[in-house]
């Protein structure tokens, strides 16, 4: 489930920022606009503990039980810098994955945000270029169906040029 791998990177991202607890996570904006309730969060954090990409560790607290926290480790790093720089290729990843990435690139200011966008935008170009080549179908629906889905590539496309502004004049080194 594709919106389920965006949660989990995000939550690496978040990491990246360094160690958090669990509540910590859930109140960011981010896991919010995503909609990942406590319960989930707390499975994914699991999930992402037995894969060896986050390690937990119990902060104690003063007449407090201690509380667990969470920090990224190496292979977690590794792994969410190698999400956060890919496009996605297929279009209805834009509006979730691509999106989650956009944030975490100009959140954490990767400086690769330009970059990111331009090969999105080239994957993009590749998929109309791909669609644009087969003749419609013989069915007027088809062609029409063609049609939309040439006009969401080039809306995307246009839109995408409007997210290089986003990240100013810096570098895009990484």
């Amino acid at each position: 489930m594709k919106e389920q791998t965006s949660r989990r990177f995000l939550i690496l991202g978040l990491l990246l920022e360094g160690t958090k607890h669990g509540y910590e996570l859930h109140r960011s904006d981010l896991l919010r606009i995503w909609g990942i309730p406590m319960s989930q969060l707390y499975n994914l954090l699991k999930r992402l503990e037995k894969e060896g990409l986050v390690q937990a560790s119990v902060e104690m607290q003063e007449n407090r039980p201690g509380r667990k926290t969470y920090a990224l480790t190496e292979a977690g790093r590794l792994a969410f810098l190698d999400w956060v720089q890919s496009p996605v290729e297929k279009m209805r990843d834009i509006r979730t994955e691509f999106l989650a990435k956009l944030y975490m690139v100009y959140r954490l200011n990767l400086g690769i945000g330009k970059r990111l966008v331009r090969e999105q935008v080239r994957v993009c170009e590749r998929r109309r270029e791909m669609l644009a080549e087969k003749p419609p179908g013989a069915e007027p629906f088809e062609a029409l169906v063609q049609r939309y889905r040439l006009t969401m590539i080039d809306a995307t496309i246009g839109w995408l040029a409007t997210c290089e502004d986003l990240f100013g004049e810096g570098s895009d080194a990484m």
